[in-house]
């Protein structure tokens, strides 16, 4: 498990959207992962979301406006998606 809270989880085998509703999205499908930043007017911290290709659907992964929060969770779909490459690799040399 690479993150948890009580809105989402990330393992090296999902993305779990835990509040308001439930939503999984397989590490293995996530792809051209991204992220936009949204300027609020009035507001001294921009909004954030990480987005990403699920299927042929555009997703919003997460969203915030919290900087610590944020590089959480953008560490920790970092380190599920590397994780799911490296196993890749080691059963394709098999």
């Amino acid at each position: 498990m690479f993150y948890r809270s009580p809105d989402l989880v990330v393992t090296a085998d999902y993305f779990v959207i835990l509040r308001p509703a439930r939503v999984e999205y397989r590490i293995d499908f996530l792809e051209r992962v991204y992220i936009l930043e949204h300027p609020r007017a009035g507001r001294t911290r921009a909004a954030q979301e990480i987005r990403a290709r699920y299927g042929v659907h555009d997703v919003r992964l997460f969203h915030g406006s919290d900087p610590r929060t944020f590089g959480q969770v953008r560490r920790a779909l970092i380190r599920a998606l590397e994780w799911r490459e490296r196993e890749r690799q080691r059963y394709a040399a098999l």
